[in-house]
């Protein structure tokens, strides 16, 4: 399978520039914009703008379509969250003020 440096390079001079541009700014979407629920109908839209951003492998964000900071299943999310304080295990804050020191 071709990679996409292999895809850019096979790309004319002229629309690397513009190709460049637009795979960052898909990847600078998928940073500010939270993911939508699974159920919406813009999740595979967001999917696609995710992989073209390469949101894949080790650089895939945290937070994904259908997917909560602790990466269960949103359907899972209050259970999981309730395990996580059985255990004794904080949750962390979105905000980096709201963390204790």
């Amino acid at each position: 399978m071709t990679d996409y440096s292999t895809l850019l390079n096979a790309l004319p001079e002229k629309y690397a520039l513009c190709v460049s541009a637009f795979i960052i700014l898909c990847k600078l979407v998928t940073v500010f914009v939270k993911p939508p629920a699974a159920t919406s109908k813009l999740a595979w839209l967001y999917q696609i703008v995710s992989l073209i951003g390469l949101n894949v492998g080790w650089a895939a964000n945290r937070l994904q379509v259908d997917k909560t900071g602790v990466m269960v299943k949103r359907s899972d999310a209050d259970q999981a969250k309730r395990v996580l304080g059985y255990a004794n295990i904080p949750l962390a804050s979105p905000k980096p003020t709201d963390r204790p020191s």
